[in-house]
């Protein structure tokens, strides 16, 4: 059950370091890519179909809680298209072997068709993993302190939506 003062706190956290990771985010390969024809629900359900698969990769008996955001405001991208920003954040008990539980995100993901990975850090130095897609799809995976959570923020591809006003949410 996810406790709501817990989701909020991740929600506002979770907000702030995707805004900062999406304007890191503009200046990666992916700018080149994302050219297809996805629409907005494609781009969506590709990204949560892979951040539910890393949060299922958590053993279940260290899950605390578990957040993910199902609607969120667009980014620009590449002229007039848009992409879909989400968070997944699964709060846990003590256990979890960090690198352990990186190295299977690494490794499960690294041999799926179309995606790079690569590990990575954050802006504090602390392990992260980077997974791309050729279409521009982009997940980043950490392990958060204080609470202790794993971490996932994702961006997905690009696509067309002419008639989005600034703010709403999808």
């Amino acid at each position: 059950m996810i406790d709501p003062s817990k989701a909020v706190r991740g929600a506002w956290a979770a907000a702030a370091i995707g805004l900062a990771l999406s304007l890191a985010s503009c200046g990666v390969e992916e700018a080149n890519k994302g050219m297809s024809n996805m629409t907005l629900e494609e781009a969506k359900t590709k990204l949560l179909a892979l951040q539910h698969q890393i949060i299922d990769m958590v053993p279940e008996e260290l899950v605390v809680s578990v957040f993910e955001n199902d609607s969120s405001s667009l980014l620009s991208c590449q002229g007039d298209k848009k992409k879909w920003t989400g968070t997944g954040q699964v709060e846990l008990q003590p256990g979890l072997d960090r690198d352990k539980f990186l190295d299977q995100v690494r490794d499960r993901t690294k041999g799926m068709q179309g995606w790079t990975v690569k590990d990575d850090s954050d802006s504090d130095g602390a392990r992260t993993v980077d997974i791309l897609h050729d279409d521009g799809t982009h997940l980043i995976v950490g392990i958060w302190d204080g609470p202790e959570s794993v971490q996932i923020d994702g961006f997905s591809a690009c696509f067309d939506l002419p008639d989005y006003e600034y703010g709403e949410k999808y």
